[in-house]
């Protein structure tokens, strides 16, 4: 399915009886649909809107999708941005109501907010390691109950987050594993791009609310729904999209042309991006080992993060925080982990001894031309 209509007040786009233009998938060939199943397909959307007088999303949108869905190979629905997406998704697997989505406890204060707005209440579990910051499985699985909707996996820092045994928890105790990959586009994991693992996985072109983003699935079921809920648009059951923010939502969530066109350069740049990072990272590496530092690498030659950041443990939290400071007053853009104002109080816990270790020793340093710079000046 592709675009549809949207919501202005009240009425529904009409695209006649099925409501919904229908695009041409994937053949059983593998080839793609041809450029004039993509051109007629277009045009009926084109056509629909101009009939009803509602406006859909453009060609851009168009573009776009087709190229997240090469690069993904999975259904891809583009939307306003990252927040957006991961907002779209504990929504349509319905982690409303005070539904549980259990996250990392180092996961960002967005990032709890966007569940909370989603009318989730966040539950929070350890990390695997002080040198591995991802969401453990084990105790993800301690975590579930009656009222879990989903499972939560970060890729921290663009590093991808081992999904394997947060899949199994998912399918065991019939969850949702949602992965969100909004800082690691171009990162993968048996040589595959991250997000191949969870039901849903979101992305983001950029932090701005509007500066695009994605949300990918290997259902058609889920697409649908994403659709849905994106545009505000009567189902197919003639069931309204009713939510707490649906009045803000309106044409909020669809994603405007310009943010569609740059997230295709961006796709269509992705390599040669993350390759001149992964110099780039090399560099400043170099210059955090020297300092005492020990950086977190890649699993193995398949898996590797996309070097938007590098993260690095101090030996001690004294440490962590006299380079923390130097660095900052040297224009070096760094920060420590710490967990948002929904998770301090879970910290003093026994239950999650890997988490303050990890925020107590670590720093996430930007991969840049003038952190390697402002690196090269301390001593």
């Amino acid at each position: 399915m592709r675009n549809q209509g949207y919501f202005e007040g009240t009425r529904p786009v009409d695209f006649g009886d099925d409501k919904v233009v229908r695009f041409p998938r994937r053949r059983t060939d593998g080839a793609g649909p041809s450029a004039d199943d993509r051109t007629a397909a277009a045009d009926d959307l084109a056509a629909g809107a101009l009939k009803s007088g509602w406006l859909t999303q453009g060609q851009a949108a168009l573009r776009l999708q087709d190229a997240a869905e090469a690069f993904l190979d999975r259904r891809v629905v583009p939307v306003a941005g990252g927040s957006a997406a991961l907002h779209l998704a504990l929504l349509a697997v319905d982690a409303s109501d005070g539904g549980e989505v259990i996250l990392p406890a180092v996961a960002p204060a967005t990032t709890v907010n966007v569940v909370i707005l989603a009318g989730g209440r966040p539950v929070f579990a350890d990390l695997e390691a002080v040198d591995r910051p991802f969401l453990d499985a084990a105790d993800a699985n301690r975590l579930v109950g009656p009222g879990t909707r989903a499972v939560l996996a970060v890729h921290e820092a663009g590093y991808p987050a081992p999904t394997d045994g947060l899949r199994r928890v998912a399918d065991d105790r019939g969850i949702t594993l949602i992965e969100d990959c909004r800082v690691a586009l171009g990162a993968t994991a048996a040589g595959r791009p991250v997000g191949a693992a969870g039901a849903l996985a979101v992305f983001a072109f950029g932090g701005g609310p509007s500066a695009g983003g994605l949300v990918s699935t290997a259902s058609e079921q889920l697409e649908r729904r994403l659709i849905t809920l994106r545009s505000t648009v009567i189902a197919t059951a003639d069931e309204c999209f009713s939510h707490d923010c649906a009045d803000g939502m309106v044409n909020g969530y669809r994603i405007d042309e310009a943010a569609a066109s740059a997230g295709a350069r961006a796709l269509a740049e992705l390599d040669d991006v993350v390759a001149r990072r992964r110099d780039l990272a090399a560099a400043v590496s170099e210059r955090l080992a020297a300092a005492g530092l020990t950086v977190l690498g890649a699993d193995g030659s398949d898996t590797r993060p996309n070097w938007r950041s590098l993260v690095a443990l101090a030996p001690s939290r004294a440490r962590r925080d006299e380079l923390l400071w130097a660095w900052r007053r040297a224009g070096v853009d760094v920060a420590s982990p710490v967990a948002s104002f929904a998770q301090s109080t879970q910290l003093h816990r026994p239950a999650l001894p890997n988490t303050r270790a990890y925020c107590d020793l670590a720093l996430r340093v930007a991969v840049s031309a003038s952190t390697a710079r402002a690196l090269a000046t301390q001593r």
